[in-house]
C-alpha cells in the first residue's frame, strides 16, 4: 500500500482532531464530576452541623433546633447534583431513566433496570 506525504498528512491531522475533541471532552467530563464532588461535600457539612446543633440541645437541655432552612439548602444542592448527573450522562452517551433515575445508553428504547419505554 503506497502512502504518499498528503495521506500522512490527513491521517496526522484527523487524529489530532479526534485527540483534541476526546481532551475537551475528558475536561468537561472531570469539570462536572469535581462539581458534584464539591456540592456533596456542602452537603455533609450542613449535616455535620446539624448534628452538631442536635448534640448542643441535648447538652443544654433545649428543644430540637429548627432544620427546616438546612432542609431546604440540602434539597437544593441535591438537584444541582441530579443536573449534573444528566450533563455527565449527556457526555457520555447515555440517558437517565425519568422513573427509576438509572442509567441508559442513549439509543435504548427502555430502561435496563425498570422497563420504563423512553
Amino acid at each position: 500500500m503506497d502512502m504518499d506525504f498528503n495521506d500522512v498528512k490527513r491521517i496526522v491531522g484527523d487524529t489530532a482532531k479526534t485527540v483534541a475533541k476526546k481532551s475537551g471532552e475528558a475536561w468537561e467530563y472531570g469539570k462536572i464530576k469535581y462539581a458534584i464532588y464539591d456540592i456533596q461535600n456542602d452537603i455533609n457539612k450542613i449535616f455535620a452541623q446539624m448534628g452538631q446543633d442536635v448534640y448542643e440541645s441535648h447538652k443544654n437541655g433545649d428543644i430540637e433546633p429548627d432544620f427546616s432552612e438546612k432542609c431546604e439548602v440540602i434539597d437544593e444542592k441535591k438537584r444541582m447534583i441530579e443536573e449534573l448527573q444528566t450533563d455527565l450522562a449527556a457526555l457520555k452517551n447515555n440517558k437517565k431513566c425519568s422513573d427509576c433515575g438509572k442509567m441508559a445508553k442513549k439509543d435504548d428504547a427502555y430502561c435496563p433496570a425498570c422497563g420504563q419505554s423512553f
